[in-house]
């Protein structure tokens, strides 16, 4: 089995402060495990151009280390913003996002059910992610989705939910090829990637002897 990536959903941002501490927070943590894609997620009533800030706030330690930045379903900001694409919470979304940003910018979808995932994967999203972001823990659902659909199809999916080193490897065990980590991960988020990448990514010790 690969080893799967880190997914990176932030808290929702309500403010310059949030923006501020989130960069910090990102900058501290990322050297300390592969993370792939940083999802950024903002709370209603914030305003465009202070979600072009984050994300230019964020830029330069993202893209230092190839890590993808998503704006959750803001499709509207990602050229401007200087995005690389959006994540979906809504399947429903996925055609008019995919018309509006075309084939080279990132689209991906969470999904609730087979049906959906398998629509999306069909009509060329680059992921389906199955869980919730703030789940405290991987949801029987969410393990039952992301063990079929490793069985079945070659996109890739994100399985979402929980805080530690534990969660990931039980979404790591069912086939997901990311594992996202959401709010409640950032407030230890480098001693978090930290376990986390001991746990999934470090090989085992060799034993001695002949």
């Amino acid at each position: 089995m690969t080893s799967p990536r880190l997914y990176l959903a932030t808290p929702r941002l309500s403010g310059a402060e949030d923006i501020q501490s989130l960069a910090g927070a990102l900058t501290a943590a990322i050297a300390e495990a592969d993370v792939a894609c940083l999802v950024l997620r903002v709370a209603a009533g914030l305003a465009d151009g202070a979600i072009a800030s984050a994300v230019a706030s964020l830029r330069a330690a993202a893209r230092a280390r190839e890590i993808a930045i998503l704006i959750e379903d803001r499709v509207d900001l990602v050229r401007s913003a200087g995005a690389d694409g959006v994540h979906l919470s809504l399947a429903i979304a996925y055609d008019e996002a995919r018309r509006r940003l075309g084939p080279d910018l990132i689209v991906g979808v969470s999904c609730g059910t087979r049906d959906e995932a398998i629509d999306v994967a069909e009509h060329g999203a680059d992921y389906v992610a199955f869980g919730e972001f703030d789940d405290s823990a991987p949801r029987p659902a969410t393990l039952e989705l992301a063990e079929w659909w490793a069985e079945i199809m070659t996109v890739p999916c994100v399985g979402a939910g929980g805080t530690g080193a534990r969660d990931g490897a039980r979404l790591a065990a069912a086939g997901a090829d990311f594992v996202a980590l959401g709010a409640a991960a950032w407030p230890a988020l480098a001693d978090t990637l930290r376990d986390i990448a001991t746990e999934l990514f470090m090989p085992p010790p060799r034993s001695g002897g002949g």
